[in-house]
Order: C-alpha cells, then structure tokens, then sequence
C-alpha cells in the first residue's frame, strides 16, 4: 500500500518540483521501495468533551512517523538513497455518529490540526551536491502543499464503517461557530542591511505581509510597504466544528519581486490558552516554556474579556469576545530568509461566534465579518434516472446508463458533486457549505442533475428560496426534480444557520 502511493502519488509530485526548477519532467524515480517497520508513534492524546447536539467523539494527539525505510531514487540520473524521513503534527480523529451497534460509529474522519513537519536526507548523491539543497527544499514544499489538500484541515481522509448511519453524519463537517482573526499589529521587524543605497533613500525596511492561517485554511493580508511596524485592520473568518484544539499560525514575509519572498518569522496561538507555543522545530530550546501565557490586552473597542480561562473547556456554543493576544516572532529552520536575525512582536485578535437557527440583530456580532450566513447542503443520491426533463420528457436511450453529477448553485457560487458512473442510482454522498452575504434573504439554493455523457442531459432540478430554511431543516428528503417525471429523485439535506448569541 505504502510502495503504491509513493508511486502513483509522490513521485508525480517530485517530478513536477523538480520540472519547475527546470531540471526536467522526468529527472526523479523509485527504483526501490522497502518501507522498513517503525509505526507512527501518538502521544498527548486530549479528548473533546462532546458538544451539546452533536453526536460524535474528538480525539487530538501528537503524531510522529519516524522512518526506518531503504528507498533508492534516481535524481538527475545519479543513484541516491532517502533515508530519515520524518512526518510529526498534530492530529485529529473525529468518529461520528455513535450507533447502538457495532462498531458503535457510523465512520472515521482523520486529519492534521496544523501542517505537518516533513524532513528527510538524501545519500550517496555526491554529483549533484550543491543542487540538493534547492531540490530537498522544493520537494518538501510541493509535498506540503498535496497534503494540504487532502489530510490538513479543512481537509480530511474518511472512512465508512457503517451502512445504517446517516451518510452526511459521517461525510460532512458540522460546524458550531466562525473563528474571527485579526492580525493588527506587527512591530520591530529587522531592515534589510545597514549601509547601501537603500538605507540612503530610505528604502531599507521590509515590504511586510502576513499568511494567517488554521491547518490549510489560509489567508493573506496586504503588504504594508517598506516599514518595520504596521497596523491592519481586516478580520478573517474561519468556519470550525471545534474552537478547541486549534491553532492560529501567522508567517511574516518581505515581499520580493525579483525573487521568492523572505521568511521575517513565525508565530502560534493557542486558541484554547490564548498564549503563544513555539514551533515544533522549536520546542526543544530554551526560550519561553512551551504554552506559557502571552501578554493579554483589553482590546481597543471596548469589548470585555470572557470568563475563558487557562485550562478550561471551550465550549462551542460560548461566544468568546475579542481578545488581544501578543506573540513574538521566531526563526524556523529551512525557511528561505536573507535576515541574519528574525525580531518582532505581532498583536493578533480572535472571538469565536456560535451559529444559531435563526438571524439575530447586526449588535451580536462579536466581530467584523462579511458572512450573514451559512448554508450547508449535502446530497446523498439521485433516483431513479430515467428521463430527460424537459417540455416533453425523453427516455434515456435503451441499453444507456447514465454517469450523472450533481449541480448546486447559491449567490455566485457553483459546485458541483462527483460523478456516479453507470447507474440510474447515482450515490453521492458529499456535501458543500456555503458562506452568504448580508443579501442571503434574496437567494435560492439550486440543485440540478445532469447525465455528463449526454449533451441534452438534464435530470431536472429543485429550487428553495433560503427564507424557507430558516428554522425549518431539510433531513435526507426525497424529493422530485421535475413535477412530470415524480419518480425521478434526489435525496438532499440543507440548513442555514447565522453567527450570534445562543439563547439558552
């Protein structure tokens, strides 16, 4: 299994790495896989208290794979040897929905907190000595970003284990809140040299932004040119199931235009403690004690703290009002930076907002944010695939099976299912979430089905205005895609639910 996905997964990802620093499209191979006995080691295993209405279990702990391998590559032609490979973060086993029989839950979902830490050596490839360093750094950073993709969050690999539990339990997140982050300050950032035609025009200081991001979810501020300290005002919202457990990671770079972008540090917040924890690569320094508290300020709009302690459980449904939390930037190893030294202090603001069944006044809002609302939809199958809608349904042609997907369309935004190939039952199961607008009252939920081996394909399609789902969720309804063909279904479950303060 192991062999099979360096093959079919990593290897195509090396190739491409190493095509983008121009050494060719074919430069890297396996040419022997013996992946060696270590198993994963866990450990700091935490689990969540169970949230009130939502049935599941929320395991995190520390995941570290140190490799005992023998792999043997082929690099620009030149036998080399991967030895020590490394993965470690931290992970998350979420196991919903407990049933009354075995196995007692209907699935398994798995994926990392934070992006994980990959390192691993090259051997024996004295040739291309001084290209390896550039090589090793690319491929860790194309790897970095296919896991993203697939096992960090938002992002997650599940696995059914039941047939009798309800699919969009086991399938789709469920979210409880809207994580608000504002990185507002940054302060003490080092220049770029001393002497030199910058520092005479004053152009010696950093082009400084800021990725701020949970897991894979990641946004950008804007670059605040040619200074030291700076002072933003965006907020960025997150959309979670869990406020507890994770952890805010912002990186600061010097915008470079002739060339990639310079490291200017790190920083990670612990949203349960509200306090800075070093870095993975650092935990074994001396500076500050892992999770010792930051510095903590009222922030600047006069809102009070909550009654959110060190230690204690955060729960979903607990507004959490801004809080100003104050970190120092660090170095990491193997980040590309051109300053001899990483300084500077940032000042990031986080509130947690729980979602409830019906809109409240713009006054709860516990932060800035664009999102009014939020629609989940999850489409579990469609039946029964017979006819072509249309002003006179048309039999399918005999002897055709049709490999159908699902269209769903809200505001501007399209997304569209996997396609079920082959069958006049297409199962889905998969399921999309929606952040709206102030306008979210004026939209309608769509969703149509479609033969994609046909060019007049349509299924039919079914419509509901969003003002019908306030309070009122679809639960896995069968429900017909054209009046004329009653048969002919889809099986759907949709809710809408509003960032405020929960009632009871």
């Amino acid at each position: 299994m192991g062999a099979k996905i360096l093959n079919s997964k990593v290897e195509p990802i090396v190739q491409g790495a190493l095509s983008t620093l121009s050494l060719g499209k074919k430069a890297f191979k396996f040419t022997r896989i013996e992946l060696g006995q270590a198993k994963p080691t866990i450990s700091n295993i935490r689990t969540h208290k169970t949230a009130k209405g939502f049935d599941r279990i929320t395991v995190d702990c520390d995941l570290v794979y140190l490799g005992d391998s023998d792999i043997q590559v082929s690099i620009l032609g030149v036998s080399s040897g991967v030895r020590n490979v490394q993965v470690a973060g931290r992970a998350r086993i979420v196991l919903t929905p407990t049933i009354s029989e075995l196995p007692l839950v209907g699935g398994v979902q798995f994926f990392f907190l934070t992006k994980p830490e990959i390192d691993f050596d090259f051997d024996g490839a004295a040739k291309i000595a001084t290209k390896l360093p550039a090589i090793k750094t690319k491929i860790k950073e194309d790897l970095l970003e296919d896991m993203s993709k697939e096992i960090v969050f938002p992002n997650r690999v599940t696995l059914p284990l039941s047939w009798t539990a309800d699919p969009q339990l086991i399938w789709q997140p469920q979210l409880t809140g809207i994580l608000g982050v504002r990185l507002r300050t940054v302060s003490g950032l080092p220049k770029k040299g001393s002497g030199g035609v910058r520092s005479w025009v004053g152009q010696d200081k950093p082009d400084a932004y800021a990725t701020i991001g949970i897991g894979g979810d990641e946004r950008t501020t804007v670059v605040a040119k040619n200074t030291v300290q700076h002072t933003w005002e965006e907020w960025y919202e997150f959309p979670l199931e869990e406020v507890d457990g994770h952890v805010v990671e912002v990186n600061m770079y010097d915008r470079d235009k002739a060339s990639s972008d310079e490291f200017l540090g790190y920083a990670a917040i612990d949203i349960k403690t509200f306090s800075q924890i070093k870095h993975l690569y650092n935990r074994g320094t001396a500076p500050a004690k892992q999770g010792q508290a930051a510095k903590q300020t009222r922030p600047s709009r006069g809102q009070t703290l909550t009654d959110t302690v060190r230690g204690q459980t955060l729960f979903v449904s607990q507004p959490i009002q801004t809080r100003l939390v104050e970190a120092t930037l660090e170095s990491v190893a193997g980040r590309k930076t051109k300053y001899a030294k990483i300084t500077g202090k940032i000042g990031v603001e986080l509130a947690w907002q729980p979602l409830v069944p019906t809109p409240g006044r713009d006054t709860a809002r516990l932060f800035p944010g664009s999102t009014a609302a939020i629609l989940s939809v999850f489409i579990y199958s469609a039946n029964n695939l017979a006819k072509y809608a249309g002003a006179s349904p048309t039999p399918i042609p005999v002897g055709h099976l049709p490999s159908a997907k699902a269209t769903v369309t809200v505001a501007n935004y399209t997304q569209t299912t996997g396609v079920s190939k082959d069958s006049q039952q297409a199962e889905f199961k998969q399921g999309f979430v929606f952040k709206l607008g102030k306008d979210w009252k004026t939209q309608t939920l769509k969703i149509r089905v479609d033969d994609t081996e046909k060019s007049v394909s349509s299924f039919g399609s079914k419509s509901w205005k969003l003002s019908e789902l306030v309070g009122v969720d679809i639960k896995q309804e069968i429900v017909s895609l054209d009046t004329k063909i009653a048969s002919q279904t889809i099986t759907v479950s949709a809710s809408i639910r509003f960032p405020g303060i929960p009632t009871n």
